[in-house]
């Protein structure tokens, strides 16, 4: 999966995750990831119960599926082609990051515009975002910033299913990340984990659409100024139905191991 499409996941499911759950929501759309002008296209669903959330997603022709459990720290990244499932410590990972990439470097801003867009019976304000946040990976210092727009569905009625979701987000300890994402990338990891308490009292997301850039002298700076990437996100259909308790547990007959982390990952 390309670092791209990992920090395209990231920001959708961390909008999906700020927002306020007690019953289940599945949200179903795609997903694009814009680099050297050539633009792909991804399916995506998450599924929400309590402090569990599932998201599957299709990326270059290739099923892909993660698991959090919010509530003990835990996150698993499950591959079906090679029956595997590798599970990750949120709790280690979220140490990790704030060595590098300290959160109270962090600049977010969220001002709404006052324009509007339909998702079935929601109503989507949209709201303009901008972050920054210096970091270092490896020798290299760098600032991220992340630039865009998000569409944010508010006092729907399915908002106040998912209010336990809430209370974590606003717990010090709260940490939502796609493994892969922080350990090469703590910036964003800890930008996109942030922007859920932003959202969270803001109501459902329909969509997104950001771009991704680095500051910086080095060689990672320097090769992402020539790739400029945008990111896009949108949910084109949503349900409360009740969903399986299997669905957030790894599937019988896979192969469970530790997750890989660099050398040094707090463990």
């Amino acid at each position: 999966m390309t670092k791209s499409r990992r920090v395209l996941s990231t920001l959708a499911l961390l909008t999906v995750a700020a927002s306020p759950a007690t019953a289940d929501l599945t949200m179903s759309g795609y997903s694009t990831i814009g680099s050297f002008g050539m633009p792909m296209s991804g399916q995506e669903q998450i599924m929400i119960h309590k402090t569990s959330i599932r998201r599957d997603f299709v990326d270059r022709g290739r099923a892909y599926t993660h698991l959090f459990d919010l509530a003990t720290h835990q996150a698993v990244v499950l591959d079906p082609l090679f029956r595997r499932a590798d599970v990750y410590d949120l709790g280690a990972i979220r140490t990790n990051t704030e060595v590098s990439a300290p959160v109270n470097k962090l600049k977010l801003e969220i001002e709404r515009t006052g324009r509007t867009q339909a998702l079935h019976d929601w109503s989507c304000s949209e709201y303009n975002l901008t972050a920054s946040m210096p970091a270092v990976i490896g020798t290299e210092e760098i600032i991220f910033h992340l630039k865009g727009q998000v569409w944010i569905a508010e006092h729907a009625p399915e908002e106040a299913e998912l209010k336990d979701l809430v209370k974590l987000a606003k717990r010090p300890d709260f940490f939502l990340t796609i493994p892969q994402i922080a350990s090469v990338m703590p910036a964003q990891a800890r930008s996109m984990s942030e922007l859920v308490r932003k959202l969270a009292p803001k109501g459902l997301p329909c969509a997104g659409q950001v771009d991704v850039s680095y500051e910086g002298n080095g060689p990672l700076a320097n090769l992402a100024r020539k790739m400029p990437t945008r990111l896009g996100f949108e949910f084109q259909s949503y349900s409360t139905k009740p969903i399986p308790a299997e669905a957030f547990s790894i599937p019988p007959g896979y192969q469970t191991v530790q997750g890989q982390l660099p050398a040094g990952f707090p463990r």
